[in-house]
């Protein structure tokens, strides 16, 4: 397994180009700008399937794009579908880059169902708070946690955007660090990343909402 993390657009979100050697497959998670850069980490892999962690739509931006070209699934959870084409800002999508308008999934994730590309298992982890529908991508054999906007290095996923939920938010973290090991490589879905152990000790928001 080769994992490619992409800033992409002004708000340096994470995506996330996972490649399968063994079988040529890829996933993206969380294409929402420059897509011919996400399309170039792809590197003559072939596209199984497209999946967002939660439906801003600075995570949702190129779905439409990858879509329509490659013809592969769209997986996010049902409760983001209000989101995917909510600017959120007048004129916010222009300025990030999103082709909207971003279609609906192809398929809904649902908290601990897996999603299979070639060798590569990713079990889904429902984790909202951030928003009502935000899921975690746990690769187990492989200790990486794709978390989206759930956690970032030394803060959490914001809860004052449409959907928010600051007690849901204390909950999907309280789980993630309660079944995760220390050990696990987390992604964000801006920025650096991290480890649940490294954010157990240093984080200073989660002494005050676990």
């Amino acid at each position: 397994m080769m994992l490619k993390v992409i800033p992409v657009g002004i708000l340096s979100v994470n995506c996330s180009v996972i490649l399968d050697e063994e079988e040529g497959k890829a996933v993206v998670i969380d294409p929402g700008a420059d897509a011919e850069r996400i399309e170039e980490a792809m590197d003559g892999f072939e596209l199984q399937a497209i999946i967002c962690t939660h439906g801003h739509i600075d995570h949702v931006g190129q779905v439409k794009t990858l879509k329509e070209k490659y013809r592969v699934p769209f997986y996010m959870h049902r409760s983001d579908l209000f989101l995917i084409n909510d600017p959120i800002w007048p004129g916010f999508e222009k300025q990030i880059g999103c082709a909207l308008p971003c279609p609906e999934p192809d398929e809904f994730l649902e908290d601990g169902s897996e999603i299979k590309v070639g060798s590569i298992s990713l079990e889904v982890l429902y984790t909202p708070g951030h928003t009502p529908g935000l899921c975690c991508l746990y690769m187990k054999d492989h200790g990486v946690l794709i978390a989206g906007d759930l956690l970032f290095k030394g803060s959490v996923g914001r809860w004052d955007l449409p959907g928010g939920n600051l007690e849901d938010l204390k909950k999907s973290l309280a789980r993630v660090f309660k079944e995760l090991p220390d050990d696990t490589l987390v992604i964000c879905g801006h920025y650096e990343e991290t480890t649940i152990g490294h954010e157990r000790v240093f984080n200073p928001y989660l002494r005050s909402l676990l």
